[in-house]
C-alpha cells in the first residue's frame, strides 16, 4: 500500500507504530506530537488497524486526528471485530473519529457487517477495497502436469488455521483407497502441531510432505506442484486469505471454511467446507472428480475467477484512492 500511494504521487510520511507493545505505545506517541505539531486540516491519514486489544492504542490517536480537522481511512484486515462484534474498542475508536473517519473493508459482506454493528446509520463511511487489487491470474498455460492427485495447504500453521483438521480429512481420504498426495508448507512454531505433521510424514511413506516456510520460487513451486488447495480456517481474524487469490490466480481450485471473507471470494458456495470429516471427504472427492474430467477447463475456470474479482477490486481502487489522495 506505501508502494502504491507513493507511486500515485502522494507526499506521504510514515509513522511506524507496529512491534512489540512498548514500541507501539512510543510508536502512537510520536506519531500523535507529529500531528499535534505539525498536522493541517488538509492532510489525510491511513491506518491499518489491528485486530486485537492494540485498537485501544488507536482510540487517543484518532481523537486528535479528529480535533485537527484531519480526515483518516481505516484499512480493517481482520474478522475479529466482527466475529466477538459490537467490540467496545472498536466502538470506542468510532465514536473517537466522528465524521473525520473512514473505513475500508474487504468485501461486500464485511462492510455490511461492520457497518451494521458500528456505524448505525452513516454506511457512506464504509467502502470496500479487496486485497485482489494487488494480486491477479498468472497462470498462462493450463494443462496439468502428470502427477498423482495432490492436495496443499499453505499458511501461517498454526490450530486454529485446521491443519491436524486437514490431516484427518485426509487419512479419511486415506482409506477410502485415494492414493494422493498432500503438501503442506508453512512455518509452524506449535510443538503438537508439528508431531503430527512429523507423524504424518513417516506415517504416510511420502505421500505427506511437509516443507516448512517457503517463498519466491518455492512458493511458485508449491503452487505448481498442487491440484486442490485446503483451507479449513477456523481462525477468528481469518478475513480475506490472501492465499486463496493467489491459488485461484494459478488455476488452483479452492475448498474452505466459511468464515470472514471466504464466502464472497470462493469460485462456488459449493466448494465450502463443512466440518464434518466424512463429508468434507466426500466433497474433496467430488471436486477433484469434476475437475479430472478436464483439468484444462477447470484450471481455466479458476484463473477466470481470479480475473473477476480482480476487475471488481481495480473498480474499488478506482474510488478508493482519488478520495484518500484529494
Amino acid at each position: 500500500m506505501l508502494e502504491e500511494l507513493t507511486a500515485r504521487g502522494g507526499a506521504i510520511l510514515v509513522h511506524d507504530i507496529g512491534g512489540t507493545a512498548g514500541t507501539k505505545v512510543r510508536g502512537v506517541l510520536r506519531a500523535m506530537l507529529a500531528i499535534l505539531t505539525g498536522g493541517k486540516q488538509r492532510d489525510r491519514a491511513y491506518l491499518s488497524v489491528p485486530g486485537q486489544a492494540g485498537v485501544w492504542l488507536f482510540v487517543p490517536l484518532v481523537l486528535l486526528m479528529r480535533l485537527r480537522g484531519i480526515v483518516h481511512v481505516i484499512h480493517h484486515h481482520s474478522f475479529r471485530p466482527i466475529n466477538l462484534g459490537p467490540a467496545r474498542n472498536m466502538r470506542m475508536l468510532v465514536a473517537a473519529g466522528g465524521a473525520f473517519q473512514r473505513h475500508v473493508l474487504l468485501s461486500t459482506n464485511m462492510k455490511d457487517r461492520f457497518a451494521g454493528l458500528y456505524l448505525a446509520g452513516h454506511d457512506y463511511r464504509a467502502i470496500t477495497l479487496s486485497n485482489a487489487y494487488l494480486f491477479g491470474p498468472l497462470l498462462t498455460n493450463t494443462l496439468r502436469p502428470s502427477r498423482p492427485i495432490t492436495l496443499g495447504h499453505m499458511s501461517v500453521l498454526t490450530p486454529e488455521k485446521g491443519v491436524a483438521y486437514l490431516l484427518d480429512v485426509f487419512a479419511v481420504l486415506a482409506a477410502r483407497g485415494h492414493e494422493w498426495r498432500l503438501v503442506i508448507a508453512g512455518p509452524c512454531a506449535d510443538p503438537l502441531l508439528r508431531d503430527a505433521l512429523t507423524a504424518a510424514v513417516a506415517g504416510y511413506c511420502g505421500r505427506v510432505e511437509y516443507r516448512g516456510a517457503i517463498d519466491g520460487d518455492e512458493k511458485e513451486r508449491f503452487f505448481a506442484d498442487v491440484d486442490l488447495f485446503v483451507l479449513p480456517t477456523t481462525l477468528i481474524d481469518e478475513a480475506e486469505p490472501l492465499v486463496m487469490l493467489e491459488a485461484y490466480g494459478r488455476g488452483i481450485d479452492v475448498v474452505a471454511n466459511d468464515t470472514g471473507c471466504i464466502r464472497d471470494r470462493i469460485r462456488t458456495l459449493a466448494n465450502l467446507l463443512t466440518r464434518d470429516r466424512e463429508a468434507d471427504a466426500t466433497l474433496i472427492e467430488a471436486v477433484i472428480g469434476a475437475a479430472a474430467r478436464d483439468w484444462a477447463t477447470n484450471r481455466q475456470a479458476c484463473v477466470d475467477h481470479a480475473g473477476a474479482i480482480k476487475v471488481l477490486a481495480d473498480a474499488e481502487a478506482a474510488a478508493f484512492f482519488p478520495q484518500l489522495l484529494a
